[in-house]
């Protein structure tokens, strides 16, 4: 497999706990399936924060702009590894591997797209 792009992105938590306070802010960037799994979530923040930070490192790996923050969703395979889908045909062809990481304060991502 071709190397395509590399990205990566860190986001101060609380940053996006204020975002979050706005009116219909989340729904712009998240799924409904995001939110609600965040909302589950004892640290609601943390998880929103590093999915923020997992589409921002995916919008800059790609080959190409464009692509709204709400058509790449972030999700956990059954094995719990973080998984992330991008509703673009341009993406046909393309494998997207994410890794994610986040502490009260931060969370990290960065994503790595090849050639399928």
């Amino acid at each position: 497999m071709a190397l395509v792009g590399i990205g990566t992105d860190i986001v101060e938590v609380a940053r996006i706990a204020e975002f979050a306070k706005k009116a219909g802010a989340l729904e712009r960037i998240f799924s409904d399936e995001e939110i609600a799994y965040c909302r589950a979530r004892k640290n609601c923040f943390e998880h929103l924060a590093v999915r923020f930070a997992a589409k921002e490192a995916v919008y800059k790996a790609l080959p190409f702009g464009g692509v709204a923050f709400k058509k790449i969703a972030v999700y956990n395979g059954p094995d719990g590894a973080p998984r992330v889908q991008v509703d673009d045909a341009r993406c046909a062809g393309l494998k997207i591997l994410i890794s994610l990481s986040h502490t009260r304060q931060y969370a990290a991502a960065m994503a790595v797209v090849e050639n399928a």
